[in-house]
């Protein structure tokens, strides 16, 4: 994986070609954007980058270190929470105790960790006792939004936002990797990423379906009935939060065609989106999915007065 991998992103590159972060050993950056940003990918070419052994031209793609990188050998890489589920106390000493464990051959070790966000406020206080601590590793942070992160947490790391590509960008890539779709699918994937190609990859393979139907059941229970909205948010509560996350973001996007397409009453359709908007925020704060949820379906049902 060459730091060309990295679509855009041309601070980070910048920041990787000049040689930053100039100390490894005890280092911690953080990788912020949304669901299908590319963070994993981003995390991957900046590690093989710092892993590499030729450092005029890291990655080299051709040393014994990125070799052993990408056929997933290197044993001084660790994607920690790949799965990205919550990290409990328990999981940050573990990786305290990981954390300071000699390198085999590298620098230092590098440990990402997926869904930094979804660690609770005990958790981060565990972590930022290992970041205040001389270590053998450095850290590379993940996360949908540095704000779900302590300040004294932050204020540990090296931040680089993952930033959203130009529609025509975004548009050339999709064509070079997915040559059998259409211009009009292209677009369509393209208008639905919020600029972002993991997302419109997503979109274009599918795995994105699940949640625009979910979203377009939310929408079709709002023009019937209380008890069709809280049966679907019941069901939206049981999501994790990643997903949940994503229903929102596709629920979103269908209540605006909805209003484009004359749908009323336009005042409240407008309020339950700018709500769902702010119970993403919510979620980003450790707030519970079911509570959010249950909220929801109390929200809709005062809006639309079913049954006043």
């Amino acid at each position: 994986m060459k730091l060309s991998a990295l679509i855009g992103n041309e601070r980070l590159k910048k920041a990787l070609a000049t040689g930053a972060p100039t100390s490894l050993s005890g280092g911690t950056l953080m990788l912020e954007g949304p669901v299908g940003s590319g963070k994993r990918t981003a995390a991957r070419a900046v590690a093989k980058a710092l892993l590499c052994e030729n450092r005029a031209a890291a990655p080299c793609g051709v040393c014994g270190a990125c070799i052993r990188f990408d056929a997933g050998s290197h044993p001084d890489f660790e994607l920690f929470n790949e799965a990205g589920g919550d990290i409990k106390v328990d999981d940050v000493r573990e990786l305290r105790a990981r954390s300071f464990l000699r390198p085999s051959e590298a620098e230092c070790k590098i440990i990402v960790i997926n869904g930094a966000d979804k660690m609770n406020v005990q958790s981060q206080n565990a972590l930022l006792k290992v970041l205040e601590e001389p270590r053998a590793a450095l850290f590379i942070l993940l996360a949908q939004s540095r704000e779900m992160l302590l300040p004294t947490v932050r204020s540990r790391c090296s931040i680089y936002a993952l930033a959203p590509l130009d529609d025509a960008v975004l548009l050339a890539e999709l064509r070079r990797r997915v040559p059998g779709r259409t211009e009009d699918e292209l677009r369509q994937a393209c208008d639905a990423s919020d600029g972002f190609l993991g997302a419109a990859l997503a979109n274009l393979s599918g795995e994105s379906g699940m949640f625009d139907e979910l979203a377009s059941r939310f929408c079709d229970s709002l023009s019937r009935d209380e008890l069709s909205v809280l049966e679907l948010c019941m069901e939206i509560g049981k999501l994790p939060r990643e997903q949940f996350g994503q229903f929102c973001d596709a629920a979103c996007v269908a209540l605006s065609r909805k209003i484009l397409h004359g749908g009323t009453p336009v005042g409240a359709l407008l309020r339950i989106y700018e709500y769902l908007e702010a119970q993403k925020k919510k979620m980003q704060q450790n707030a519970s999915v079911s509570a959010i949820s249950g909220a929801l379906a109390a929200f809709c049902a005062n809006e639309l007065h079913f049954g006043g």
